[in-house]
């Protein structure tokens, strides 16, 4: 009988777990965990973590409990989990796995962590376990996609339990069928529609995905089970939850181990939207050369379906009213970088989505698509301006994007910017030196302690 899917990733992920991942790949899972603390360092104060975080309780069992980030608050490893999931997604800060649109660290990490934490996990063992369970989600995420976002999926909130799941098994030791049965679970109770963009509740989707998957795995370590066939059974996640062709699950399940999925992950430079990094980058580098003209016109060309993404979001929320609206505004974002000549937290503030001139200037941006473009790395712009000169700027490949890679070094000088208000130089100086260090720690619990403002 032929493995089911469920078999065919734990396979893959004992093996590699036997044998140890190559190194290239457990230095990817620390850049992806930097580009996540990146990400969430400056989300404390946002009023969806606020929220989150009032509603836990703090953990009266020290021993089984795990840090809220940067918080500080001992939890239970659920909670802990649900929190900073939302911390990692909030500000929009994280990576992105294009092929598939998907945020793919977001809801594997926090489970992940809160799991080592609450094990006492050495940092080798946590960084496997991150990369193995991102390849099992990103696996899946294949299988599933495009047509299940088309449908109105989250992505990583279908398939962010399934890594989550299989990262969490890993460092509890499951076997072969608990581990199968935890995957199984996950994919039995995914979960996530889209139209929570620009709203808190896709924060609680990442939070709500990464609990999931950590509870999918304790409760297989206690010999909980779940269908052999959860994924390409008659009513299981492939059927219910895409139109892919059949034939992609083969093609994908083979090439696991050949072909790893975590270096195709792009990094973000500025905090909003993938879709938005393009003409950002364009603004600021049209900016420098426009000698103080006025902007008549913008026109971008754009891959096809940011031009359906935007004129949908368009329509359903007109002018942004909230944060969490402006950072999903291709338009309004590409106007307050040029407005305000930068794009940090600032541009996102209502200081900003309430600017007259930044909405003025976001009503006379153009966006065409170009059936050139398949995917959003990259776009090209021209502005018109009103003595009727023009300029023009086209990008294939942001910087973060896989075609052009940050640095070790830029990421870590972004990491030391996005927190220069938070937290002290010696203390980015510390937690740099131990995530390039992680898998030489004995137990992860005192790299987690050192994640507190």
């Amino acid at each position: 009988m032929d493995r089911s899917v469920s078999e065919d990733l734990v396979a893959f992920a004992l093996d590699w777990k036997k044998q140890g991942v190559p190194d290239d790949v457990s230095h990817e899972a620390k850049r992806l965990l930097l580009n996540q603390l990146k990400a969430s360092v400056g989300a404390t104060q946002t009023e969806t973590v606020r929220i989150l975080h009032d509603s836990i309780l703090p953990s009266i069992n020290s021993g089984e409990a795990a840090h809220v980030l940067w918080l500080g608050t001992n939890t239970t490893p659920a909670n802990a989990a649900l929190v900073n999931g939302a911390l990692f997604e909030v500000l929009d800060f994280h990576d992105t796995y294009i092929p598939c649109f998907m945020h793919a660290t977001s809801a594997v990490l926090p489970a992940l962590l809160a799991a080592a934490e609450a094990e006492g996990s050495s940092g080798k063992d946590a960084i496997e376990a991150l990369a193995l369970g991102m390849e099992v989600e990103l696996a899946v995420a294949r299988m599933l996609m495009p047509t299940a976002y088309y449908r109105g999926y989250v992505p990583a909130g279908l398939t962010g339990g399934v890594g989550a799941a299989a990262a969490c098994s890993l460092l509890y030791g499951l076997d072969e069928k608990q581990m199968r049965n935890a995957l199984g679970i996950a994919m039995c109770t995914a979960f996530g529609t889209y139209v929570s963009v620009g709203s808190m509740t896709l924060s609680y989707i990442t939070g709500a995905t990464a609990q999931s998957g950590l509870q999918a795995a304790n409760l297989a370590r206690r010999d909980f089970d779940a269908p052999q066939t959860a994924f390409e059974g008659d009513k299981g996640m492939f059927v219910t939850h895409s139109d892919e062709d059949p034939e992609k699950m083969k093609d994908v399940l083979g090439s696991l181990g050949s072909e790893w999925r975590i270096h195709g992950q792009t990094y973000k430079t500025v905090p909003t939207e993938t879709i938005t990094h393009g003409p950002i980058e364009l603004m600021l580098d049209i900016l420098a050369r426009a000698n103080d003209r006025k902007v008549d016109r913008m026109e971008f060309a754009v891959a096809p379906i940011v031009k359906s993404i935007v004129d949908e979001r368009m329509e359903r929320f007109g002018d942004p009213s909230s944060e969490l609206e402006a950072r999903f505004d291709l338009c309004f974002c590409a106007a307050a970088a040029w407005q305000r000549g930068q794009f940090t937290l600032r541009e996102m503030r209502e200081a900003a989505y309430t600017d007259a001139d930044i909405l003025a200037l976001r009503s006379r941006i153009d966006l065409v698509p170009d059936e050139n473009r398949e995917t959003f790395e990259g776009c090209s712009v021209v502005v018109t301006f009103d003595d009727g000169s023009t300029e023009s700027a086209n990008v294939d490949a942001f910087l973060g994007s896989p075609g052009n890679r940050m640095t070790d070094d830029q990421l870590s000088d972004l990491f030391r910017r996005s927190s220069a208000e938070i937290l002290s130089t010696g203390a980015v100086d510390g937690i740099l030196a131990a995530i390039w260090d992680l898998e030489s720690a004995p137990n992860i619990r005192d790299f987690m302690s050192s994640l507190t403002v």
